[in-house]
């Protein structure tokens, strides 16, 4: 299947997932932009057929007023990381997180663009994003040929080794290490060395595993 049919079949899905209506009316908003990115983009294009959420990226002068009508059509709680995670009425099981660009922070620089928050991503694959106004692709870090190659490739190691919030004791680098090394298990991809030998060097990290199963999901930690 081709990169576009694939694309076309990412917008059936997202199209038929009663949340959308909502969410594609934000862009009526005066000067809000908004983007789908990560993990519903990475499984179509991998061919997995199930996408159990949606992670959107907004850049809006009014979080508030967004906040306030997507509360209209469906009820928000607050992610792991903090972010508000919207579960629209018509749906119980395909939520999305909501993600504002000024506020997404990895412990590296705050973001001003999409491009900066993709070049902060853990793996390439994820690293995709498309703007649901113009239809625009974004790939910075070449995430569209690690998925072609089967190779998962981490974006980068620099995040500082320090908590994720102030509510787990769990670091970026050790829930890095976990995401890593599941994906490549779940979806059958080769690591790319600088990635495996990153892994390797970190494999004490795996003693985390508890707590990074109660913050997230129970991690396949085969190396």
């Amino acid at each position: 299947m081709t990169l576009n049919l694939k694309i076309e079949k990412l917008y059936s899905e997202l199209n038929k997932w009663p949340g959308y209506g909502p969410i594609h009316t934000l862009l009526d908003f005066k000067n809000t932009d908004l983007y789908l990115a990560g993990g519903s983009i990475r499984n179509t294009l991998i061919g997995q057929n199930t996408i159990k959420d949606f992670d959107f990226f907004i850049k809006s002068s009014d979080k508030e007023k967004v906040l306030n009508h997507l509360s209209n059509y469906g009820n928000i709680v607050y992610g792991p990381f903090g972010s508000p995670r919207w579960f629209p009425k018509e749906e119980t099981s395909v939520y999305c997180d909501l993600i504002w660009i000024n506020e997404f922070y990895n412990g590296l620089w705050k973001c001003r663009d999409i491009i900066d928050v993709l070049n902060q991503f853990d793996f390439t694959a994820n690293a995709i994003a498309i703007d649901l106004n113009t239809a625009k692709i974004f790939n910075p870090e070449n995430g569209l040929r690690d998925i072609e190659k089967r190779v998962l490739r981490a974006v980068r190691f620099d995040y500082p080794n320090e908590p994720i919030s102030n509510h787990s004791s769990l670091t970026r680098l050790e829930v890095l290490w976990f995401r890593l090394v599941h994906y490549s298990n779940k979806y059958d991809m080769k690591l790319d060395g600088v990635t495996k030998d990153w892994i390797l060097c970190n494999s004490n990290f795996s003693a985390k595993k508890k707590d990074f199963s109660e913050l997230f999901f129970e991690p396949d930690v085969r190396i």
